[in-house]
């Protein structure tokens, strides 16, 4: 029977994973988007440089929340 993972190394995943959804949804938050568009798009696959890109190019953060979802 193999064994698993110890349960430090669970809750340190855990918490790398929770540091860097925080990291994604500040960075999505300081690019103008609403605190819930931020936290979704943190949670997605949404590529953050697509996301700088779009704004930068004068895309509202609105129509921008729709292309990266």
């Amino acid at each position: 029977m193999a064994s698993s993972a110890p349960a430090w190394e669970d809750a340190h995943l855990l918490d790398e994973e929770t540091a860097v959804f925080r990291w994604r949804a500040e960075q999505f938050r300081q690019l103008g988007f609403a605190e819930t568009e931020a936290s979704d798009l943190a949670a997605s696959e949404a590529d953050l440089g697509q996301a700088r890109y779009l704004l930068g190019s004068g895309c509202s953060p609105h129509v921008a929340f729709r292309i990266l979802l």
